[in-house]
């Protein structure tokens, strides 16, 4: 994971302080309590500064439109109380300076702005980006006393450092750390022979600037174990460690690169994606991230709602499977019945029981009887029990069917989830999943709808990745004659292959190609022989009242492919 240690923030700092330098604040937002973004204009050029305090993805930088989906940014109708502190004191103010304070991981922004009285005043807003103990500060630059604070930070949480509206505001304490461009190699030397652990972790500890994925990187270039213990490390290592080291650190160059592995200085010949500027690796890098980390977490939670509720389903088709298998108990009341009727005649009126012959299956049935009833009360009894029984099965059967298909439309779900990896199309899923109520919620404007498309053999191959890209196949982009492809019983995309003219006939090979796509976008891609149907659009058909992405079809054309 890429970390922004102070010699990646200077880096950053010194790119944009130009832009940031009589800046103008135009508009303060804070869709979270650890995001806040500040609208900035200077010479003509707008730009968005996104400064994330999360501990787990703490950075700042100017994020363009398409990171901005990647982290999936939703602003409050409601704003936190911050986020009004910082519209009352800093909306419409003029940056007026900017500060990094050497080997610190914060970047201050100085405002000039005018009180209540016309007073001018300048506020200072500190974004520490240090981990778990990132925060971002207002405080009066001429007094020190912080205004407010993007959490408080009490007593009961720090022994150190207190932070809270009211209180002075004082830097985070010094690091025991050194300055390696001011250390001789004797004393080098000697501080890394006093260590137990290993090399890139006593450097990273005792000096400053040079994070542990640094040293490491900066290792594998020279040849040097950076995992070795520091204590057995040869003087010829840590003089070579030493310069190269210097040398980095004293240089106003170099290679911005990133991968999962190294660091953002690229000090190895071909390491990672390589940028022009800090700002773009910073916003690319940690889109990524959280997009990676907003698609696995709402992938999580779907599967584990949509399991939950397929298993209650599974549970409600056994229960309800035996009152449909009722249905032979219901034709064995008629068939007593119709017995007492036709035998009436032979059998003695208030007998407990009596065995009659039936023809049908050639065998005795034994019948009871209510000896208070006669012979046609006792059968008009089990004529009623038949159509009670009758009427109980009718319904089970029919609420059996639907429970069949709301567990074929979870299936289809749990399908969609997993092949999933956009999480626009996963808000998607979960908007199906757990639908909205229209009565409290005004109808809002109906996204587009990006479904996967391919070229093949001259057609056009639309692919629906979950329910309502399905729906949006059959009601928006397709017509009648277009061909429909899906597996046959599993889970998988609907595909529309549409032709480029009515009169394209499609040949058996673009079949087979198409045929074998609706594999590959199915839960048994990695099977031997899959049954795949196709069959015009016309023959495709949604019932009414039932959820988006089901559909029945005739006419259809199986093949098996491979």
């Amino acid at each position: 994971m890429l970390q922004i240690d102070s010699l990646l923030l200077k880096a950053f700092f010194e790119e944009n302080k130009n832009f940031l330098i009589n800046a103008r604040v135009q508009k303060v937002q804070q869709p979270t309590r650890r995001e806040v973004i500040l609208h900035l204009r200077n010479n003509g050029v707008s730009r968005k500064l996104y400064i994330n305090i999360n501990p787990s993805f703490y950075h700042i930088c100017f994020m363009n439109k398409e990171n901005e989906l990647k982290r999936n940014i939703e602003i409050p109708k409601q704003p936190p109380m911050f986020c009004m502190l910082l519209r009352k004191h800093i909306e419409g103010a003029r940056i007026i300076s900017v500060n990094n304070p050497e080997f610190e991981r914060i970047i201050e922004l100085t405002f000039e702005n005018y009180n209540e009285i016309g007073d001018r005043i300048e506020e200072c807003l500190s974004i520490e980006l240090m981990g778990k103990h990132s925060n971002i500060v207002l405080y009066n630059a001429d007094n020190n006393i912080i205004l407010g604070c993007a959490h408080n930070i009490g007593a009961e949480k720090s022994k150190e450092r207190e932070l809270s509206g009211g209180l002075p505001y004082v830097y985070p304490p010094k690091q025991d750390k050194k300055n390696l461009l001011q250390t001789r190699f004797d004393w080098f030397k000697s501080a890394i022979l006093k260590s137990d652990d290993s090399i890139k972790k006593t450097v990273a500890q005792r000096y400053f600037a040079l994070s542990q994925a640094m040293v490491e990187e900066i290792c594998t270039k020279i040849g040097i174990d950076s995992n070795k213990i520091a204590n057995s490390a040869s003087e010829t290592e840590l003089q070579h460690l030493f310069v190269t080291l210097h040398e980095f650190l004293d240089s106003d160059t170099f290679s911005y690169c990133v991968n999962k592995d190294f660091s953002a200085y690229s000090c190895v010949d071909n390491i990672g994606i390589e940028y022009e500027n800090i700002n773009s690796l910073i916003d690319d890098y940690f889109a990524y991230n959280i997009e990676k980390s907003l698609i696995s977490g709402l992938k999580s939670s779907l599967s584990s709602k949509v399991n939950k509720e397929l298993q209650k389903q599974l549970n409600t088709y056994k229960n309800q499977q035996k009152q449909v298998d009722k249905k032979e108990k219901a034709n064995m009341y008629m068939k007593k019945g119709n017995l007492l009727t036709s035998n009436a005649y032979a059998i003695k009126s208030f007998d407990k029981n009596v065995r009659l012959f039936d023809y049908e299956t050639n065998e005795y049935i034994n019948i009871e009887l209510d000896e208070n009833l006669n012979v046609i009360d006792n059968a008009k009894k089990y004529f009623a029990m038949y159509n009670k029984a009758k009427r109980a099965y009718k319904i089970a059967e029919q609420m059996l069917a639907e429970t069949e298909t709301e567990i074929i439309i979870l299936k289809q779900l749990i399908y969609d989830i997993e092949v999933c990896n956009s999480y626009e199309e996963l808000k998607e899923i979960s908007a199906e999943f757990e639908p909205q109520n229209e009565h409290n919620i005004k109808k809002k404007k109906e996204k587009e709808i990006n479904v996967t498309k391919l070229e093949i053999d001259g057609y056009s191959v639309f692919i629906g990745k979950n329910n309502k890209q399905n729906d949006y196949l059959y009601s928006k982009i397709s017509s009648g004659n277009d061909i429909w492809f899906h597996v046959v019983n599993t889970p998988g995309s609907h595909i529309i292959a549409k032709a480029k003219n009515s009169s394209q006939q499609m040949k058996d090979g673009t079949i087979l190609k198409i045929a074998k796509l609706a594999k590959e976008y199915s839960t048994a891609k990695n099977s031997s022989k899959v049954p795949v149907v196709y069959t015009l659009r016309k023959y495709v058909k949604r019932p009414n009242n039932t959820k988006s992405g089901f559909v029945v079809y005739k006419n259809e054309t199986e093949i098996v492919v491979d």
